[in-house]
């Protein structure tokens, strides 16, 4: 595993030195612009931190761990455990830190493709509002490596005119989201005429599909309209269709060669074309249309740049409204244990709660052993403190036959989940 972590950091210096060097070289001094997306990385790292202090770790994550912890995915993340301990932070640091990258990559991605400076911060401010981006940085999902992959190759090819064909084939070989790079790869060969880059992409799909893609025989399922409304939540509904009409926009009309437009496009068809016969994994796929996210503040200062004055208050009013839509949602994402004020029924999050709050309990009572019917939750409670063990058992509904204690675990008075504690060293589940 050292070993393992060892290249990860190899591999990190030597990009970072890259975009180093090449920063120095391009001699740009920092300018109010640059202020202004500090303060948004700021005040998107403050939300976050605030977000991982409210949830827990759930069952799908808690399983991902223990059974991928040799992985070059989460080697890193056992180390963090081991350093600091079972907490929350440390589960999701290093998954912050990439977002935190991220960022930095987006941003000075879109300073080289926008026209104006200015028209980044605009850009910054709706990706740090995106509830795909806010959910990649905090969640136990590989989109944020894979994003990391993409915006080096977007920004390498940006930035010197040429792709970074090792890397697109070494990153190739790492998830099937990268078949859509390999496609990405072949339209931008064509438009080149590149012979050679076009007959080494098409053998890096087929090589990338055989080491990843399930049977996707049988008949259609439709999945595709699920597909869709996953990514319509995740990019905000009219958000989404506008940045589809903006991708539509730049490689028909404006007949862009950018790698970055080709990824995305390709990503979008290649997703619909999947889920025709089989379920998608939006958390692979997202990261492929996350990368293509500066043509739409291309495309939206554009449209109201080439207005004449008259018609610029319509369009500002249409885009005032997507906007609001999307900081609506992400206000519900962030503050969404609020919907317990109205309901108890559990929410979307609610699989990402209880457990901590849950473990901090029995804590206070002198718990550190504990037997209970859900085998899930005895794992979440392990990486808290409370291990599995006799002595005392937990159970869902009141049990026969013990003398049990109440646990109530409430947001904002109403109560969400209820537990039944059995002091007794003869007990069942």
């Amino acid at each position: 595993m050292l070993a393992n972590i060892s290249q990860i950091f190899k591999k990190l210096y030597l990009y970072i030195a890259i975009w180093a060097e090449d920063f120095k070289r391009a001699g740009r001094k920092y300018d109010l612009v640059d202020v202004g997306f500090g303060s948004i990385l700021l005040a998107s790292l403050s939300a976050l931190l605030f977000m991982i202090s409210e949830i827990s770790i759930s069952g799908k994550e808690i399983n991902a761990l223990l059974s991928a912890r040799d992985s070059h995915l989460f080697s890193f993340v056992a180390l963090c455990l081991e350093i600091f301990g079972s907490n929350d932070y440390a589960l999701r640091g290093s998954f912050l830190a990439l977002h935190c990258v991220n960022m930095l990559l987006m941003y000075n991605l879109s300073r080289l493709y926008l026209k104006k400076p200015s028209d980044s911060l605009l850009l910054m401010a709706l990706y740090a509002l995106l509830p795909a981006t806010n959910l990649s940085a905090i969640l136990l999902y590989k989109s944020g490596f894979i994003l990391f992959a993409l915006l080096l190759i977007c920004y390498f090819q940006m930035r010197f005119s040429r792709p970074p064909y090792i890397s697109i084939f070494v990153f190739g070989l790492l998830d099937l989201a990268f078949s859509a790079v390999f496609v990405a790869l072949c339209a931008f060969a064509i438009k080149k005429r590149k012979t050679k880059t076009f007959i080494a992409s098409i053998l890096g799909f087929g090589i990338n599909m055989f080491l990843y893609e399930e049977s996707i025989g049988g008949i259609p399922k439709a999945y595709c309209l699920d597909l869709l409304g996953s990514i319509a939540m995740l990019f905000s509904p009219f958000l989404f269709l506008y940045y589809v009409y903006t991708l539509y926009a730049a490689v028909a009309r404006r007949k862009e060669d950018s790698l970055m437009v080709y990824i995305a496009t390709s990503g979008l068809i290649l997703m619909l074309l999947l889920s025709l016969r089989q379920k998608v994994d939006i958390t692979q796929f997202t990261p492929l249309l996350l990368v293509g996210f500066p043509v739409l503040a291309f495309g939206f200062f554009s449209d109201i740049r080439l207005r004449l004055k008259q018609f610029k208050r319509r369009f500002r009013i249409r885009m005032s409204f997507i906007i609001a839509t999307l900081l609506l949602e992400t206000i519900l994402l962030f503050g969404n244990k609020i919907t317990y004020i109205f309901s108890s029924k559990p929410n979307f999050a609610y699989p990402y709660y209880v457990a901590k709050d849950l473990a901090n309990e029995l804590k206070s009572r002198n718990i550190l052993a504990i037997k209970t019917q859900d085998s899930s939750l005895a794992l979440r409670l392990g990486f808290y403190g409370v291990g599995m063990g006799s002595g005392a058992c937990l159970y869902e509904k009141k049990p026969k036959g013990y003398r049990s204690e109440r646990i109530s675990i409430e947001y904002f008075g109403v109560s969400v989940a209820s537990y039944f504690l059995v002091r007794h060293s003869g007990c069942r589940v």
